[in-house]
């Protein structure tokens, strides 16, 4: 088995550990380059995440805080 091929195993093996019946996704593990461009995908698409999330928190404190002070329909 060459070494991308152990990685990815290793990759979904572990991935269904922590997501059993999710299928894992497909990334490029072949070398320590390819693991490093992947690394750096991840963490771009986990800060636009984190900032989506960050933005629905403030929606939801936002209006959940409007209704408490609104009269009484």
């Amino acid at each position: 088995m060459a070494a991308g091929e152990a990685a990815r195993a290793d990759f979904a093996r572990h991935w269904q550990a922590e997501f059993p019946g999710e299928a894992a996704p497909r990334m490029e593990l072949g070398s320590v380059r390819a693991m490093e461009r992947e690394l750096e995908r991840c963490r771009r698409h986990l800060r636009r995440l984190q900032r989506a999330l960050a933005e629905e928190r403030f929606k939801v404190g936002y209006l959940e805080a409007a209704l408490a002070r609104a009269p009484p329909p």
